[in-house]
């Protein structure tokens, strides 16, 4: 009698089992950190992205479940140094916005740090030094950021300053900045250029790092503490960095038994740093890849110099596993194209060709749409970025 009971409720099991179909069509529908854990549960579940049918479906689903992520908010064009436009939903050009009043000058070139905010502020930062503004292009507002303890040094102490990221702490709400600052000593063309003579070498700080955190609300700069390399690459440029979920993601280079490329990723709450290293089968041009927020995902779009070149776009399923990479996306060969200068709504990347031209391809019908504008191909400025309205001041937090 017991062995009868045993075998009936064997076969029942049996009989509730999920096809293959089924829990492919439900795992496509996972998030990609979720979807990476779940391969280790069932052998035919470990393959799953080597399944073109299967990585067909998850592409669809990914692109399509977090669009709601996107709502209200618009996309910020930066042409060249100086202007600006809002598209619209369909990538027409819309509104002309009008710089602040610390950089109406002639001849300008300045970066927006990060990949625009969804909280309505701006950090703008000139290349060849001088101010940092906040600015808020819906009540055209701006607040000049006072320069940081560790600019403060004799004549004959030289650095460089890198801007490494821009966001929002919504826990304390304020807005954060976090700068990095390399001492070198001035070579013998250095000080006669400046007029330094009789220099107290002794005193002079070579090879040495400082890295800063600036907060709106107490309006002040602090040393930020368990950052110690010297090196970030290339920070301040276009696609470098990328502020998502309270976190504000750069590039750096580690230095193990080769230079591996990494992201970091600072948590402005907690102030502490994560380091992702990049799989050394992601290809990319001097420099480092192109950083992106696409469907609420962390993406690096990665490719290397052709007449046609083809972009590799990977997504970030865990900060801090090196092994959550995954190649996604492959777009191209496209002739033509230069470099992506950022992402929108719908999926879309936009590229400069190498004429200067804007174009946006989307990815889910792999159509290339021309937007009828010039960037500053010479000068690399171009960028495309989230943006969405905030009528609130600045000075609300400031007081």
């Amino acid at each position: 009698m017991e062995k009868s009971t045993t075998v009936t409720s064997e076969k029942k099991i049996s009989s509730n089992c999920i096809n293959d179909d089924l829990s492919f069509n439900i795992l496509s529908k996972l998030p990609l950190k979720s979807l990476k854990r779940f391969g280790c549960v069932c052998k035919s579940w470990a393959p799953l992205f080597e399944n073109p049918h299967f990585m067909s479906t998850f592409r669809s689903h990914f692109i399509s479940n977090h669009q709601s992520l996107y709502n209200d908010t618009s996309l910020l064009l930066q042409v060249t140094g100086r202007e600006f436009h809002i598209l619209s939903d369909d990538n027409e050009l819309e509104n002309t916005v009008n710089l602040p009043n610390p950089f109406q000058q002639e001849d300008l070139f300045f970066n927006i740090l990060g990949s625009g905010s969804i909280t309505g502020i701006l950090c703008l930062h000139r290349h060849q030094g001088g101010p940092i503004v906040f600015w808020n292009p819906s009540v055209q507002e701006f607040k000049v950021i006072p320069p940081s303890p560790g600019e403060s040094v004799p004549r004959y102490q030289l650095f460089l300053t890198v801007i490494n990221g821009f966001g929002y702490d919504h826990v304390r709400d304020d807005y954060k900045l976090i700068k990095h600052l390399f001492y070198y000593s001035p070579s013998s063309r250095d000080c006669e250029d400046l007029g330094l003579h009789d220099v107290p070498w002794k005193e002079v700080l070579d090879c040495e790092s400082l890295w800063e955190i600036y907060s709106l609300r107490t309006n002040s700069w602090k040393k930020l503490e368990g950052i110690s390399y010297n090196f970030s690459a290339h920070s301040s440029l276009c696609g470098q960095q990328l502020f998502l979920d309270g976190k504000c993601h750069w590039w750096h280079y580690v230095f193990l038994s080769d230079a591996e490329l990494a992201l970091e990723s600072f948590d402005l709450i907690s102030e502490v740093l994560c380091t992702t290293l990049v799989p050394l089968d992601i290809h990319f041009v001097a420099g480092a890849p192109h950083l992106v927020e696409l469907s609420g995902s962390i993406a690096l779009i990665s490719w290397t110099y052709s007449s046609a070149p083809t972009f590799d776009i990977s997504i970030l399923a865990e900060i801090g596993v090196k092994e959550s990479w995954i190649k996604l996306f492959n777009v191209g060969p496209l002739s033509c194209i230069d470099k992506p200068v950022g992402s929108g709504k719908n999926a879309d990347i936009f590229f400069i060709q190498e004429d200067g031209e804007i174009v946006c391809l989307n990815l889910s019908t792999q159509i290339i749409e021309e937007l009828d504008v010039k960037g500053d191909h010479y000068r690399q400025v171009g960028q495309v970025l989230m943006y969405k309205e905030n009528f609130l001041s600045i000075e609300r937090i400031n007081h």
